[in-house]
């Protein structure tokens, strides 16, 4: 395709796809910011409101695994668009929701729609730019990674502040008609390469695996039966179907799930290092939005803009990261943005009201700086190895790790504060200075599993662009 299509068409392509990328970064940040706003009007606690972000993460991490399948199958133009309309059709759905439990349904179909949308589109990107090109196009895919979650809390902040709250959901629409204009008009339609046998069954095993987990975890918070013996059921079914996943993988020639994947070290150790990582890092995508304004008093406008600065740490910390990469190495940076993280974290229990804002809006664009090098670096590590044959497979693999831990950290986040609460209505700092406590913890698991990397991927430089994660 690439050879087919001017410089301009190139680039005009690109942002199409980013506007697609942007429209995913504002999503997710829009919902947590207008948490407070929306859990009273469905009858429900604040706590109870993560369920709606999650089930958007998970919807992500089952359905990612198909999404080349279909791109082969039926045309990756095609497959783009549709998938643009599911997550309109999700999106608008969740608007209309009169109960969480329709809102979690919604944001599930809307999480299918992008799983799609992602791969998809960047393959479509690769495609545009050719080998020759692939770091200029996927710069073009960063700059909506980066916008989003500076947009989002601030549009979320405004929406609920002088609309009703619902219009957080309807904002998608415009935009996503436009690119969907835009793909048909300035996208080349392509024939579809025609696709293999897919492993429906090992997607089976691996979605439910996954689902049986994620609901092990929210159980640990909000238990529907059984207590803590539920919990553990939940989290032994889960097990034991990831177990008969592995036996299926084994057999299978081209399973949904590539585990053999992990005998590479630098992979093994991007997914289990920085998964538990991201578990920690992610809870500040929930916990500050809704600590600034139960916590803190502050008004969604307020809080909202505190939230954006994040994303400027982010835009500050990205240049530097390649150069850290190159002079320490891999497992040094790692570690210490790991260390880092979890002293940042920790310092979060020290937040009251009646602190200042010249502390508050620098402590939190530290801790975004810090979670988008610690994110970046690993997803660099985990690729830096993968022979270019298994790319591919590497990619919707570790994708559907990354955003299950990325929900699991939402939801332990959750979790952690409705058990140190009581449950209780009414949150204050001391249940969220317990939780940020135990949340710093986790990104300290890490260390040993970095420590046992080889010293054969310790200098990579980083010459890949990172495949950037869905940012919750």
């Amino acid at each position: 395709m690439s050879q087919d299509l001017t410089g301009g068409r190139q680039i005009a392509i690109a942002c199409v796809i980013a506007c697609a990328f942007l429209m995913q970064g504002i999503d997710t940040t829009l919902l947590t910011i207008a948490i407070p706003t929306i859990a009273p009007d469905l009858g429900v606690s604040s706590l109870m409101m993560h369920f709606a972000v999650t089930a958007y993460l998970l919807g992500l991490a089952v359905f990612m695994p198909v999404s080349g399948w279909f791109a082969d199958r039926f045309g990756s133009r095609r497959v783009f668009a549709a998938a643009i309309t599911v997550f309109v059709l999700g999106s608008v759905l969740a608007g209309l929701s009169p109960t969480l439990s329709a809102m979690v349904a919604a944001r599930l179909l809307q999480g299918f729609g992008g799983a799609l949308m992602t791969p998809v589109g960047r393959l479509i990107v690769l495609r545009t730019f050719g080998p020759d090109r692939v770091l200029d196009g996927m710069t073009w895919l960063t700059i909506p990674v980066l916008i989003g979650p500076l947009l989002g809390p601030l549009m979320g902040a405004i929406i609920v502040t002088s609309f009703d709250w619902r219009w957080i959901f309807f904002v998608n629409v415009p935009l996503c008609a436009l690119t969907l204009a835009l793909t048909r008009w300035l996208i080349p339609y392509e024939p579809a390469p025609g696709a293999g046998r897919f492993d429906w069954g090992g997607f089976a095993l691996a979605g439910l695996a996954l689902v049986l987990f994620q609901l092990a975890v929210e159980h640990l918070g909000h238990p529907l039966f059984a207590g803590a013996f539920g919990t553990l059921f939940l989290l032994g079914a889960a097990l034991a179907v990831f177990q008969l996943y592995r036996r299926h993988a084994r057999r299978h020639p081209s399973p949904a799930l590539d585990l053999r994947l992990f005998r590479l070290r630098p992979f093994a150790t991007g997914v289990i290092a920085g998964g538990i990582g991201r578990v920690g890092l992610n809870s500040l995508a929930f916990l500050l939005p809704v600590m600034f304004q139960l916590g803190m008093g502050m008004s969604p406008i307020r809080a909202g803009v505190y939230a954006s600065a994040a994303a400027l740490g982010a835009f500050a910390a990205k240049p530097l990261l390649r150069r850290m990469i190159r002079t320490f190495g891999y497992a040094a940076v790692i570690s210490c943005l790991a260390v880092a993280g979890s002293l940042l974290l920790a310092g979060f229990a020290l937040f009251d009201p009646a602190m200042a804002g010249l502390i508050v809006a620098p402590y939190v664009v530290a801790s975004g700086a810090v979670k988008t090098m610690h994110f970046n670096a690993v997803n660099t590590l985990t690729y830096s190895g993968v022979p270019a044959p298994e790319l591919s497979r590497s990619v919707a693999t570790a994708g559907v790790f990354q955003q299950l831990s990325m929900g699991l950290g939402i939801s332990l986040g959750a979790a952690f504060l409705a058990l140190v609460s009581g449950g209780a209505e009414a949150l204050t700092m001391r249940d969220f200075s317990l939780v940020f406590l135990i949340m710093a913890v986790i990104p300290l698991l890490s260390l040993p599993v970095l420590a046992r990397l080889g010293q054969e991927a310790g200098r990579v430089a980083a010459k890949a662009p990172e495949p950037e994660p869905a940012r919750a």
